[in-house]
């Protein structure tokens, strides 16, 4: 197991935030883990938040990816992510994405899978 820090940026445009269940997905070197329901409890994930979380999930070796994304629920589901950042036991890593994951903006997805900057 390894301990990971994760800090999620959202964007600070009107409706940016979302209601809807968010989660993530680790890709390493030596595997995967996920994907993992992000919340504490709180109304993570609104206008120009920035929500951390601490994990323990198995190990992934070097971080090379992610896939995060939401599951389109609540009353205002779309969200537009900026940015992702992974402390994991050796580093920290930036995963950028400054896009809507929404079914009626961008492209209509609402995941997105992100490679380390």
């Amino acid at each position: 197991m390894a301990r990971y820090e994760i800090i999620v940026e959202t964007g600070n445009i009107e409706n940016s935030g979302t209601d809807a269940d968010v989660s993530i997905t680790l890709y390493g070197d030596a595997g995967s883990a996920g994907p993992v329901k992000l919340d504490d409890g709180r109304d993570n994930f609104e206008n120009g938040a920035i929500d951390h979380f601490v994990l323990d999930l198995p190990a992934v070796g070097r971080l090379e990816t992610i896939r995060i994304g939401h599951d389109n629920s609540g009353d205002k589901a779309g969200w537009f992510l900026n940015r992702v950042l992974i402390t994991d036991p050796n580093e920290t890593v930036e995963f950028a994405a400054y896009r809507w994951l929404a079914t009626d903006e961008n492209d209509g997805k609402t995941e997105v899978r992100l490679a380390r900057r």
